[in-house]
């Protein structure tokens, strides 16, 4: 990650970003958005015949930024979904991975979230994330090419959880090819001490300043987000941990999913409570597999270098896409 001052702002850009037209998108060749891409280490060497698109999609009341990476002769669609306070601009590396296993990429940025519109890192209820995850999943089956691949990163692993469950799919009515979650939230660390201070903060405040604690082996990517990147929030939302604590009584109380999952997750993770998370799932979904990275800390998809490579090999042999 680079570390000067951006050379875009965050308004500008969301000004000259146009509905999304899913059969004719709108390129992001704009001064803007090149500025952008350099900004987040978006231009990937030696894949000048991918395109990039943007366009907004509006759902739920919000308007959600949605990018897609497009290349000739793709062997089907990989959708992404981040994590809390996270954004599409720090998922480069998942990206560029799809991108070199053949794949178009589909990303967007969760309400409060990157350049869609919401009160920053804020949410009534983890459904409103399903109703737009849904909804671009929706569009992405009618527009673009099969088969399609899931990744969720933490929160965004919940989002997919979220999905499956509320369904109540069969492995038949999937889908996706694949799913793969990176550390996927189910309770977050220090559940029990967290819900006892909601009760009481909610009463008296909206937000709490927030901490920029590490959760990964690469300190220049912690350096960026804590200190250079301008998309990252800067407050933990009360409302949004409220919202969280309905979600984890849905899924701790929902029947179990035959849909296979693919589970990537650090043994050095102090974020979410990943010994009974695994636990959970391991009952909700019998037909998953997990992975374990050893000294591997929370954000999965910007972990060291050399994490990112165990990480990235092992998905790409559960995609057998070779």
């Amino acid at each position: 990650m680079v570390t000067e001052s951006p050379r875009w702002q965050r308004e500008s850009l969301i000004a000259e970003i146009p509905e999304l037209q899913w059969q004719q998108p709108c390129l992001a060749e704009s001064e803007q958005w090149r500025a952008y891409r350099q900004f987040y280490k978006l231009d990937f060497a030696g894949l000048e015949q991918v395109s990039h698109f943007a366009g907004l999609l509006k759902t739920s009341g919000y308007d959600i930024a949605v990018q897609i990476w497009r290349q000739p002769g793709a062997r089907g669609t990989a959708l992404l979904v981040h994590g809390y306070y996270d954004h599409t601009g720090i998922y480069g590396s998942l990206i560029e991975f799809c991108l070199r296993q053949g794949l178009d990429v589909v990303i967007f940025d969760l309400p409060g979230h990157g350049l869609s519109s919401g009160e920053r890192a804020a949410i009534n209820n983890f459904q409103e994330y399903d109703e737009v995850f849904s909804l671009v999943l929706q569009q992405v089956e009618v527009h673009l090419g099969g088969p399609l691949y899931l990744f969720g990163q933490s929160t965004g692993g919940a989002i997919s959880i979220n999905y499956l469950l509320k369904r109540q799919l069969t492995p038949q009515q999937s889908p996706f090819k694949a799913i793969t979650l990176f550390a996927p939230l189910v309770r977050p660390k220090g559940w029990t001490k967290a819900r006892v201070l909601h009760s009481i903060l909610s009463l008296v405040i909206r937000r709490i300043k927030r901490d920029f604690n590490p959760n990964s082996a690469d300190g220049r990517f912690l350096r960026f987000i804590a200190e250079h990147d301008p998309l990252q929030p800067r407050h933990l939302s009360v409302r949004w941990v409220g919202a969280l604590r309905q979600w984890v009584s849905f899924i701790e109380l929902s029947p179990k999913c035959d849909v296979p999952l693919n589970i990537i997750q650090g043994d050095a993770d102090n974020t979410v409570d990943w010994c009974h998370n695994l636990e959970i799932l391991s009952q909700k979904f019998p037909n998953r597999q997990v992975f374990m990275l050893p000294g591997g800390q929370h954000h999965v998809v910007n972990e060291s270098v050399e994490n990112r490579l165990k990480v990235y090999q092992q998905v790409a042999k559960w995609l057998n896409l070779d």
